[in-house]
């Protein structure tokens, strides 16, 4: 089964021939120059392929010409349509970097075994992401995603392994 991405958001129609205004979920837009199709969520949860015609890019907005939407109000029709790209045609990340997506709903746990909870949220919001894990009887345990603390990323094996020492002197958590 492919997965999908969210892309970003369609913010509104950009002059009379269709073009849209594309609020991206990226800090790459250069991709878009090179992106042959998005993708719609219809109502049964299926992905509707959408061919890109053109795309052109500012410092924060694409603008895409997709087609179908060949003026002003099909193009108003997409207002605040959430686009999405499939696995195969997402942007490659380095070498040790990952999808948030992958990583939401793995184990957390000790060096030593102990299950710290389940990542239920990352927040991107400066130097370092914030990794939310839910826990069994703390409540939240929130805490950087800084080396020293995270030591090891294992998707495969469905876990994110922390140092319990640096886990103890950085973490917050807000009791149930």
């Amino acid at each position: 089964m492919t997965e999908f991405f969210e892309l970003g958001r369609i913010s509104k129609p950009q002059g009379i021939k269709g073009e849209i205004k594309f609020d991206a979920y990226t800090d790459d837009l250069s991709r878009f120059s090179y992106l042959e199709q998005v993708y719609f969520l219809r109502e049964d949860g299926s992905y509707e392929a959408v061919q890109v015609l053109s795309a052109r890019v500012d410092a924060r907005y694409a603008y895409l010409k997709l087609a179908g939407y060949d003026d002003r109000n099909a193009a108003e029709a997409l207002r605040g349509v959430m686009v999405y790209i499939d696995r195969e045609h997402a942007a490659q990340l380095p070498q040790g970097a990952h999808y948030v997506r992958d990583l939401i709903g793995l184990d957390v746990v000790t060096q030593t075994g102990d299950v710290v909870g389940k990542l239920s949220d990352i927040m991107q919001n400066g130097a370092a992401d914030v990794y939310v894990v839910k826990t069994q009887t703390q409540g939240n345990c929130m805490f950087p995603s800084i080396p020293g603390v995270v030591l090891e990323k294992d998707i495969p094996g469905g876990k994110i392994i922390v140092d319990e020492e640096r886990l103890r002197e950085v973490s917050i958590y807000d009791d149930i």
